[in-house]
């Protein structure tokens, strides 16, 4: 049975969000996210992407290119209105999986007879998400996954793009290598190393060259530039739930640094809360683990209130580092491990209110460059690695 599957991009999200709270702003040059002197731009309106502002920008830089540019604080719809269009999306289509706050998959396939055509589902989904709750959306059509998303994001703004059965590798194969979910400003100049530019360079190369030298990342990419991807659409209800997260790092040198061991902490406490947050879940445990020069091992762990914050989860964290690192012991390994893990999403703290507001907005904004950008598109200042990042 031919797979139709629809991705629903909801347009400059954030931005018409805060029009809801602020109708007069509509149709002026408008930034949300922090509005301090050290703001980041979260999301921008149409208007003022045509003097090139754009999300994760630092503010100041966007009220140069645009001195007409109106700053909003992130506002506190936003769950709201992405819960309201997952309802909503519900009475019309029978799998829904939110891939994202703005980003839905519906899987329409089997669905002939009440859609005969792909254009009349588009339209009426446009139509009455368009009336309530008034958001404006794009939408892709594609055999799966991979060519909806593409489709939904080459639509933009308020289009309806749809890849007929067949003709995916052709449509795939004459895109920018940036326009594949997933190649991202670290991997396009590694690729450009090889030699290859575009999509359609990709095909030059098999597969098991792909797979020799990158792995399942070169087996993804070479997929990819022939129009496969996955088809599954899973409902929110239907997903497993994750018992726990972790990342470790094995450090390029045994050291006993514990400034330098602290920044690989940071990063892998952000790198887990990324995908926490991400999945809309909370944890209630937090582990340290340290392997040592000798490969022997320790760690330690601790029960906290229940939070997808990196602010508190780092703390938890340098504690049980603290208890865990023997001084003059060098060691070759880290890893942060995540359990206790229930559905959530992040709540501010009362005493957050007394923070100035490009902080307590920093959470949300951090989670929505990186969902866009990738995740290290930008980290603290502590997660940094002698200066540079590392993945």
């Amino acid at each position: 049975m031919r797979k139709r599957i629809a991705c629903i991009d909801l347009d400059a999200f954030f931005v018409e969000a805060a029009l809801q709270v602020h109708p007069e702003f509509r149709g002026k040059p408008l930034a949300v996210g922090g509005t301090g002197s050290r703001g980041v731009v979260c999301s921008a309106s149409y208007e003022a992407r045509k003097f090139g502002v754009k999300a994760g920008m630092a503010l100041w830089i966007a009220r140069q290119k645009c001195p007409e540019l109106t700053c909003l604080p992130t506002p506190d719809n936003i769950m709201s209105l992405s819960n309201a269009v997952h309802e909503r999306l519900k009475e019309f289509c029978p799998l829904v999986e939110p891939a994202s706050i703005d980003e839905f998959y519906l899987d329409f396939t089997g669905c002939d007879r009440i859609y005969p055509t792909n254009l009349a589902i588009a339209e009426h989904i446009v139509r009455e998400i368009g009336r309530s709750p008034g958001l404006p959306t794009t939408i892709g059509f594609g055999t799966n996954k991979l060519i909806s998303k593409i489709a939904s994001s080459l639509g933009k703004p308020a289009g309806i793009l749809e890849i007929l059965p067949g003709e995916e590798k052709a449509f795939v194969s004459h895109l920018p290598l940036d326009e594949i979910p997933g190649i991202g400003r670290k991997t396009v100049p590694l690729l450009n190393s090889m030699g290859v530019y575009e999509v359609k360079d990709i095909l030059r190369i098999p597969l098991d060259a792909w797979q020799a030298a990158m792995g399942k990342s070169g087996e993804y990419i070479f997929n990819c530039a022939h129009g496969i991807g996955d088809v599954r659409v899973i409902a929110a209800e239907n997903k497993p739930l994750r018992k726990s997260i972790s990342h470790c790092v094995t450090l390029p040198e045994n050291t006993g640094s514990r400034s330098l061991l602290l920044n690989y902490l940071s990063h892998l406490v952000e790198k887990t809360v990324h995908k926490l947050r991400r999945e809309q879940l909370i944890c209630g445990c937090v582990s340290v683990r340290l392997r040592f020069s000798n490969f022997a091992s320790d760690g330690h762990s601790v029960k906290i209130s229940r939070t997808n914050d990196d602010r508190d989860i780092y703390q938890a964290a340098v504690a049980l580092f603290n208890r865990t690192f023997k001084p003059g012991i060098k060691i070759r390994l880290v890893g942060v491990h995540l359990s206790d893990l229930r559905p959530g999403v992040f709540t501010h703290d009362l005493f957050d209110s007394l923070l100035p507001e490009y902080r307590r907005a920093l959470p949300d904004v951090l989670q929505i460059i990186r969902a866009k950008y990738g995740f290290s598109s930008i980290l603290r200042s502590r997660s940094t690695i002698r200066g540079r990042r590392y993945d």
